[in-house]
């Protein structure tokens, strides 16, 4: 409802932070939220790292995006990002 229309909404920039595990905007490596083509904002029930329930952004949303600025700091993140 907040974006009308048929185009795709696209954010002029979006900060996204990077977990260990490679994750990011509550999108999982594995996980079949991956997959969401239809719809711009999802929610999980099954994450696997706390809060089991979260609300995210779909890929094609974060794709759309002018611009995306991944912040991923310290050791733990090092192989993720390498």
């Amino acid at each position: 409802q907040a974006f009308p229309g048929q185009a795709l909404p696209r954010f002029d920039a979006l900060l996204l932070g990077v977990g260990p595990d490679g994750h990011t905007a509550s999108l999982f490596p594995g996980h079949a939220l991956l997959q969401e083509q239809d719809s711009l904002v999802s929610f999980l029930e099954d994450s696997p790292k706390p809060p089991p329930q979260r609300v995210t952004m779909t890929l094609p949303l974060l794709n759309a995006a002018q611009s995306l600025l991944v912040v991923a700091t310290g050791a733990s993140k090092a192989p993720v990002i390498k």
